[in-house]
């Protein structure tokens, strides 16, 4: 059984890998709350005996107190994804499944998958999964069955070897934990770019993506040759349009390069930020109000999948009026 969470604006949380043994608590109290109290889950369903052998994160709230959790079973079955009402939509859940997935990566599973309430599918969608067969019955509520394939995650590159790393080649991924470690990395990847670059972010935050360094490093992608072409998909423009920005200027000035479009309706509960650069590079985030994420040089496997995602949003998306109004 696996829950939907996300969107908006959203509080300060942090999600941990915890065993069973030592948070059952209150990992106890989080389920009981959400599938048997408020979804009227059977008891004996529930605690199906998995949990001492499974994977667990449990995301906190600053106080401490329980607000998420989801587990993964040895075989990398993603479930039991609960997070109390008042912190749904805020990016918890996108945040736990990333947190597995990672874990999933690093045990060198090549699919993890899921068994997803028909109201979270496109939740799950958003996440690259696929659903398998037909919706079937859980519990008395509709689930459909959901696969995602994994790339396998190599080694660990600490923050400060982000210089070396050279794009299409070093093979590696680089966690992200704060707002510096991300611009460097936009930067660093994108410098090296020389045909694409392919950018999914709900605001354009200026605090990664307007500085001087990045607006170079994408300025030399889109002169690099005359197939060159950077697209950037945005969910809400009016900051951008308010207060102006460097990128917005380059995309007036390289216009037949450089494309900025409004993603449509359907994006809109999308909360997560990613970049990919030449189809090998990749920047993700779970949430694009937190800097947690993964960077890596040459993981064109995931990256295809992020590539996917993209186009299919980018092929229902505009260009977005005021954004042309300001490159005239």
């Amino acid at each position: 059984m696996s829950t939907s969470p996300d969107s908006t604006v959203t509080k300060p949380f942090n999600v941990q890998r915890v065993t069973w043994q030592k948070a059952e608590i209150d990992l106890r109290i989080l389920r009981e709350f959400v599938f048997i109290k408020e979804q009227n889950v059977p008891p004996e369903l529930e605690w199906d005996g998995e949990d001492e052998n499974a994977i667990h994160v449990l995301a906190r709230d600053e106080k401490g107190r329980g607000i998420g959790t989801a587990r993964m079973t040895t075989d990398g079955h993603i479930g039991r994804m609960a997070v109390l009402r008042a912190w749904r939509r805020r990016g918890v859940g996108s945040q736990m499944l990333t947190a597995l997935i990672t874990i999933a990566r690093a045990r060198q599973l090549h699919r993890v998958k899921l068994d997803a309430q028909t109201q979270a599918v496109n939740f799950y969608l958003c996440h690259d999964f696929t659903p398998q067969g037909e919706v079937f019955m859980d519990a008395n509520i509709p689930h459909q069955h959901m696969t995602r394939n994994l790339p396998s995650l190599d080694v660990h590159i600490n923050i400060n070897d982000l210089p070396k790393q050279v794009l299409g080649e070093t093979r590696g991924y680089i966690d992200l934990k704060g707002r510096e470690d991300n611009k460097q990395a936009a930067i660093h990847m994108a410098a090296q770019g020389q045909r694409s670059l392919n950018l999914f972010t709900p605001n354009l935050d200026p605090r990664i993506f307007d500085n001087e360094e990045f607006i170079e490093a994408v300025k030399k992608l889109a002169l690099c040759n005359s197939r060159s072409r950077i697209n950037i998909l945005i969910l809400d423009p009016s900051e951008v349009v308010t207060h102006g920005h460097r990128i917005v200027e380059l995309a007036r000035r390289i216009s037949s390069r450089i494309f900025i479009h409004r993603a449509d309706e359907e994006e809109q509960n999308h909360v997560n930020t990613f970049m990919i650069v030449d189809d090998v590079g990749i920047i993700r985030r779970a949430h694009n109000d937190r800097f947690e994420g993964l960077a890596e040089f040459n993981s064109p496997a995931e990256a295809r999948l992020l590539l996917k995602t993209f186009n299919e949003a980018w092929e229902r998306s505009q260009p977005e009026p005021e954004l042309r109004r300001l490159h005239l």
